[in-house]
């Protein structure tokens, strides 16, 4: 059979026609949810810098040990989903959201599609963590994505450190998250919903691995920074502490001690603490980071371009208007010939 009597025989068939339109509307629908995602500019690649050191720890009076993906978790009044559809395997772990976002992007996902879901799901969600960055993220993504706070680097299965450190290593300050089997986040203070929401914003959090049962983890004492010196300080000997810096780099190794210290370098951008105990328990601390000003904020490193945006949306709505008219042209000499 040609190929132009199979099309005729398919445009002569009211069931085929009906298909070819529905998935014609399908894919119109799915290039316009696509096309709705603006264009990012994305600050230069930086590292932290500046005289000053950010400390996120505050007295610790109280630690809550949480799984944030556990069945009981909405018991504890905190409302968490994950979010994401995409083939690519890109998800989102959402803590305190007030309602579920439904659209996603199904067949891929560049820089600016992931940036763009993380800040519509920061209008509805308080905290927005990349879900096991592992499975459904780029590194070079790690080194551009903004406006997050918090990583689940460790999760059932999943061992993301690294993508941690390249987030930190970029500029990004973001606190770990640990969920899953044998994983939880230690969050310092009072065990209601904000307290421990905020925790997690401020960096006042640590992640534990452990073996056995969590009432043998030995505890975080206090984390306190005198000048450009680090002290570290656990309720019992650990194997191990490891002070680690830009690009993963371990800066410094101490063993069997209760009590550590660490001297900001020159060349350090931020350290963050491992500490390891001989039955296998580990505590990940969230990262001191160096910063220009007497007063820490997070800078804006992503942001829309909405003259190239607005240029796109032009092209892409003449290009469709093309087609339309092209189609509408070809029915028309069709409808003639007949």
């Amino acid at each position: 059979m040609s190929e132009k009597k199979f099309w005729n025989r398919i445009k002569n068939n009211r069931f085929c026609r009906g298909m070819l339109w529905l998935l014609g509307a399908i894919l119109l629908i799915i290039m316009a949810i696509y096309l709705a995602v603006p264009s990012y500019s994305f600050a230069d690649i930086e590292p932290f810098k500046g005289d000053f050191i950010y400390n996120p720890y505050a007295d610790i009076n109280r630690i809550n040990y949480i799984d944030f993906r556990s069945e009981n978790i909405d018991n504890q009044g905190i409302k968490v989903y994950e979010y994401g559809y995409a083939l690519t395997g890109t998800r989102y772990l959402c803590l305190g959201y007030e309602k579920q976002r439904k659209i996603d992007y199904p067949f891929f996902q560049n820089v600016h599609y992931k940036q763009f879901n993380i800040d519509k799901l920061n209008k509805i969600t308080r905290i927005v963590a990349p879900a096991h960055p592992n499975k459904g993220f780029k590194h070079v993504d790690m080194t551009r994505l903004d406006h997050y706070r918090v990583i689940e680097a460790l999760s059932d299965g999943d061992n993301s450190l690294y993508y941690w450190d390249i987030a930190l290593s970029n500029g990004h300050r973001v606190n770990i998250v640990a969920t899953g089997k044998n994983h939880v986040t230690a969050c310092i203070g009072d065990n209601d919903v904000e307290s421990v929401l905020n925790s997690l914003e401020t960096g006042n959090s640590y992640a534990v691995t452990y073996n056995g049962s969590l009432i043998e983890v030995p505890e975080l004492q206090h984390v306190t920074l005198k000048n450009d010196t680090i002290f570290v300080s656990v309720s019992a000997k650990a194997k191990e502490m490891r002070f680690i810096g830009q690009n993963a780099v371990v800066k410094q190794r101490v063993s069997g001690v209760s009590d550590a210290f660490y001297h900001f370098e020159n060349d350090d951008t931020y350290i963050r603490t491992e500490i390891e105990f001989e039955n296998g328990n580990i505590l990940y601390l969230n990262p001191l980071v160096r910063h220009e000003y007497q007063y820490f904020f997070d800078l804006n490193k992503a942001k829309v371009m909405k003259g190239r945006t607005y240029l796109m949306w032009v092209v892409y709505i003449l290009v469709v208007v093309a087609f339309i008219r092209r189609f509408i042209i070809l029915r028309k000499h069709e409808d003639s010939g007949k």
